[in-house]
């Protein structure tokens, strides 16, 4: 399970699978024994939630210490996070990257993802582009979407990477099909800006419909213009379109 926590889209990832725990006192015991580092991170991610415990990022820290250190990828990018945005902790982006780092190497998609950004923006390592790349790569081919968003946007801007416009709207839908907001803004605007066809036109303003009713700021500001472009039939050619790309959407997710 991803967690969502209020001072930035930031996830904390565990997967719930064992049984509900009675009380505090139950999980601190727990937490000592021999659990299995899977067990640990779960722990961690209710003491970070409050979920049938006492909020305590410091215990957190610890649980998810414990699970990094025997190679739980699923901690080890948990601790990432907390460096990252400065939760329980001083905030230290070169140790995020060091957390980030094992939990990618370990094959986890998110952090493989973080680091990425921490490599094309140079928070907490040297700035590269062809780190971020290949990184973004990894976890795009793991499917997911906002991986899948960095990597089409890095071949838009050419960077790590020869600049192919084709290949980052491939990588832009595919994004944009799973929900992913950026991504259909993005995929709007490409399709928009390099238009041939009437249907070119109806598919860009589809795309950008979905974005700005989700208040992507820039999706609105080109929906608004393009759709001063268009006609009545293909307004509403575009909204049936829409229509049918979120129910696509809503029906991958279940």
């Amino acid at each position: 399970m991803k967690i969502t926590i209020p001072f930035a889209v930031i996830l904390f990832s565990a997967l719930l699978t064992s049984p509900s725990w009675a009380d505090e006192r139950t999980l601190d015991l727990s937490a000592m024994r021999n659990q299995s580092p899977a067990q640990l991170n779960e722990l961690g991610v209710r003491y970070v939630t409050g979920e049938g415990v006492a909020q305590d990022y410091a215990q957190a820290h610890s649980l998810w210490l414990m699970a990094a250190e025997r190679g739980h990828a699923g901690a080890q990018y948990n601790l990432g996070q907390m460096y990252a945005t400065g939760t329980g902790v001083k905030q230290d982006f070169a140790q995020a990257a060091r957390w980030y780092r094992q939990a990618a190497d370990g094959g986890d998609a998110l952090a493989q993802f973080s680091l990425g950004l921490f490599y094309e923006e140079g928070r907490g390592v040297a700035q590269d582009y062809a780190k971020a790349f290949a990184l973004y790569k990894a976890a795009a081919h793991q499917g997911l979407p906002q991986a899948q968003n960095s990597f089409g946007r890095l071949h838009e801007m050419g960077k790590g990477v020869g600049q192919n416009i084709e290949e980052a709207k491939k990588w832009y839908r595919l994004s944009a099909q799973s929900g992913y907001v950026l991504a259909q803004s993005n995929l709007g605007f490409q399709i928009y800006a390099g238009r041939k066809s009437e249907q070119d036109l109806i598919e860009a303003y589809a795309w950008l419909s979905l974005a700005a009713q989700q208040g992507n700021a820039i999706a609105t500001a080109h929906f608004n213009e393009l759709s001063g472009m268009m006609t009545d039939k293909q307004v509403n050619e575009g909204n049936r379109l829409a229509l049918k790309l979120w129910q696509g959407i809503q029906n991958k997710s279940r």
